[in-house]
């Protein structure tokens, strides 16, 4: 059985970054899953902990880039990756001007720069489709407000080449 749990957390401060997580979302994820050593995030906005990727100069990114084109980053890199993206291609043109979201295409540079036995978290509005390479091992519903949406926090665990193997 998948461990599923609520979180029930405050809204983000007002003078936070658009899309920003709720207060306390990303320390709280950090210390669930052990407190990885090296943190990304690859739609960046105004990440706490570890570093961050994102198309906006202004928000003083680790790398100004594309979460869709890490080339910049090495294979097998990170030990937690955590996925915030727009949660539409519609919402990323009007809020972000940017372009239109390719799911497999970040989801894939995520998994590849992740360790081995290290996770990639998406959150999100709705439940994605498995990673390949990976196993669902966590979710969590994020509450925050009335008439708010909740969200959702799939987090997965990158196999290791050989579990990869031994399971096909």
């Amino acid at each position: 059985m998948i461990p599923t749990e609520t979180w029930v957390l405050p809204r983000p401060r007002k003078d936070a970054y658009v899309g920003s997580f709720p207060l306390h979302f990303e320390q709280r994820l950090w210390r669930l899953l052990g407190k990885p050593e090296k943190v990304l995030h690859p739609f960046g906005g105004l990440a706490e902990i570890g570093d961050f990727v994102d198309l906006n100069e202004t928000t003083s990114p680790t790398w100004v880039g594309d979460a869709h084109d890490l080339h910049f980053i090495a294979d097998e890199t990170y030990d937690l990756v955590i996925l915030d993206p727009p949660y539409s291609s519609d919402e990323s043109a009007e809020l972000y001007g940017t372009p239109p979201l390719r799911w497999n295409t970040f989801v894939g540079e995520a998994v590849r720069v992740c360790k081995p036995g290290g996770h990639v978290a998406v959150y999100h509005v709705k439940q994605p489709p498995r990673p390949s390479g990976t196993r669902l091992v966590r979710r969590i519903v994020v509450l925050t407000r009335t008439w708010h949406a909740p969200r959702l926090c799939f987090v997965f665990e990158k196999q290791a080449q050989q579990q990869l193997e031994v399971a096909a």
